[in-house]
């Protein structure tokens, strides 16, 4: 969801540095948006965490979700989202390279 508001950002002509602060003031802030949001905004994506491996993660998730009845559908549409970036190639990039799916109109 925050990926997509950078997205509305973007399009809306506001700045995306910004949006960055703003969303480390609000009460949503977390270490996350304050350590990859930079990251992002330089479209680096040097691995610190694969999205190959975040997504095989979220799909061990699922399957747990699964075997136990407990329905997880942002966890699925997540996971629909990295599996779109694996397939456009950026399974060897950091997990926050699935932000390009997003700006790419994929999703």
């Amino acid at each position: 969801m925050h990926f997509r508001r950078g997205v509305l950002a973007d399009k809306s002509g506001l700045n995306s540095q910004t949006l960055l602060d703003v969303l480390d003031l609000a009460a949503i802030a977390n270490p996350m948006f304050k350590m990859k949001g930079p990251t992002m905004l330089q479209s680096n994506y040097t691995p610190a965490f694969p999205l190959k491996h975040q997504q095989k993660d979220m799909r061990l998730a699922l399957a747990l979700g699964d075997e136990n009845a407990v329905s997880m559908p942002v966890a699925a549409a997540a996971n629909e989202a990295f599996k779109k970036a694996r397939n456009l190639g950026l399974g060897g990039l950091d997990f926050s390279a699935v932000h390009q799916t997003v700006e790419r109109g994929e999703l």
